[in-house]
């Protein structure tokens, strides 16, 4: 199991960015990482991350696959994810 704080470090890791340009949206399973443009917009269509809860893999998500399925049935949607970051 990870801690909110050491998500935070890996939301870091992943996108690139210490800046408070993504926020952690917590979930049963884990960490939904929302990010934000520089311009302040949308990132409309791009992929999602999830930081899982129990082992700290990243899993990233097609746009396909919205945010709100992520957080209500993350069970029947990790499989159309992949792996970004293994624990």
């Amino acid at each position: 199991m990870i801690t909110e704080e050491q998500a935070k470090q890996i939301a870091g890791q992943v996108t690139g960015r210490q800046d408070g340009s993504w926020e952690l949206v917590e979930f049963d399973d884990g960490w939904l990482i929302r990010e934000s443009s520089a311009s302040d917009q949308s990132l409309r269509g791009g992929a999602t991350r999830v930081i899982e809860r129990d082992a700290g893999r990243v899993v990233r998500f097609p746009s396909s696959v919205p945010p709100g399925r992520i957080l209500s049935e993350y069970a029947q949607v990790v499989g159309r994810g992949r792996v970004e970051n293994p624990a």
